[in-house]
């Protein structure tokens, strides 16, 4: 694992101290729970038709067959999930209703969306999972609120945890390959001639996503893997800050302890 990037001298981490420990121990969690040898090995899903064979057409056939590859993918039997779709213009969802996956309109703004809804086993025992209806417009969108509600079964429905922690559920696609998908919904832009604007998807920040990738590439023995080209331009930038950081300091990462109250 070591040894195979090129270095630069002192470079910063592009992240928090205390938030890099926790990210390196709870990926090696991670890895232990799921195997270090599968997750070295596990073939990663890409934003490509050949990985995606599906026509986005915002209906409810093409939600149900991205989630059986995302399924396949963190090895969850799809049979044993219920899915539907919500609408978030419709104010049904209140208080501590489900664990919620949120999308924030504006970094502006106060207002977040839900764009999923985790709620565990039915009377039926499917793990019941609803999808926000516009989420079925935006196939990356799509695959990473999937993942990250999937990721609460691999959590809290195969009772790896008796509680609910958000940025953990959002590392685990990253182990299983996926992260491509949601480090790229966690800040997208949309210009025009006279606007800008952006949202975000998820709760990992930015630049935590570009070292959670850099610690799943170097994990992996992976020098400039080919899945580089298919990250956003601000996401592949924190990615390369942070492997430089990684290969200077490999005496440190996934070595240190982290001393918080998270996993």
């Amino acid at each position: 694992m070591f040894g195979l990037f090129s270095k630069k001298e002192n470079p910063d981490c592009p992240i928090d101290p205390a938030m890099r420990l926790w990210m390196e121990n709870s990926f090696l969690w991670l890895a232990t729970q799921f195997g270090h040898d599968n997750i070295a090995t596990k073939p990663m899903l890409l934003p490509t038709p050949q990985h995606f064979p599906i026509t986005y057409n915002g209906s409810q056939e093409s939600l149900l067959k991205t989630a059986e590859i995302v399924a396949t993918q963190m090895e969850i039997d799809i049979n044993e999930i219920k899915i539907d779709t919500y609408d978030q213009n419709i104010q049904e969802f209140s208080g501590d209703f489900g664990h919620r996956i949120w999308t924030e309109v504006d970094k502006d703004s106060d207002e977040k969306l839900s764009a999923g809804l985790y709620f565990g086993k039915n009377e039926e025992g499917k793990y019941e999972i609803l999808i926000e209806k516009k989420s079925l417009n935006d196939p990356e969108n799509l695959v990473a609120t999937l993942a990250h509600e999937f990721s609460h079964i691999k959590i809290l429905g195969e009772k790896r945890l008796d509680f609910n922690d958000e940025e953990l559920t959002d590392l685990t696609p990253v182990v299983f390959g996926l992260g491509i998908f949601n480090a790229n919904s966690a800040f997208k832009e949309h210009r025009s001639f006279d606007s800008y604007s952006h949202n975000s998807l998820g709760y990992l920040k930015q630049r935590e996503w570009g070292y959670a990738l850099a610690l799943y590439s170097f994990f992996r023995e992976e020098e400039n893997p080919d899945w580089l080209k298919y990250l956003a331009p601000n996401i592949k930038s924190d990615f390369k800050k942070s492997m430089d950081f990684i290969n200077a300091n490999i005496d440190k990462v996934f070595i240190e302890e982290y001393k918080g109250g998270q996993t």
